[in-house]
């Protein structure tokens, strides 16, 4: 494992291309190497900002976006469409952009979804197809 690198922009919006420029290449990498990718989201406005970037630069489409798994850091346990889940956040600032495969966006389970209000089952879940894949 490589060594944390600091790397200082001058402003959020730079970060945010760099960082999109970076993932691209990793993405690309990683799915020449084994076939596939995956990455894990956040939400807020810098995980936002990335995806934002992410959807508008020149290099995105040379990802593979039917061979990307996208998984979630973290999330909150509001009903499936709520402004504040970092899911429909993402939707917006870049998932409903690229023809992603539905079945490769390993979304947290909804407060309104399979498990009802029940925040510890759906955390289970969401544990059990993490281990899964």
């Amino acid at each position: 494992m490589t060594a944390p690198r600091l790397v200082v922009h001058r402003d959020k919006e730079l970060m945010a291309q760099a960082t999109a420029a970076r993932l691209i290449t990793r993405i690309v990498d990683a799915q020449a190497t084994r076939g596939t990718a995956s990455v894990v989201l956040t939400g807020g406005r810098n995980g936002n900002g990335l995806l934002a970037a992410l959807g508008s630069a020149p290099a995105r489409d040379a990802i593979d976006w039917s061979r990307l798994d996208l998984w979630w850091g973290d999330e909150r346990f509001l009903p499936e469409g709520d402004p504040e889940r970092n899911v429909t956040q993402a939707r917006e600032a870049l998932l409903d952009r690229v023809p992603l495969d539905p079945a490769r966006v390993h979304a947290m389970p909804a407060s309104d979804g399979p498990h009802g209000d029940d925040a510890d089952a759906a955390a289970a879940a969401y544990a059990a197809e993490l281990a899964a894949a």
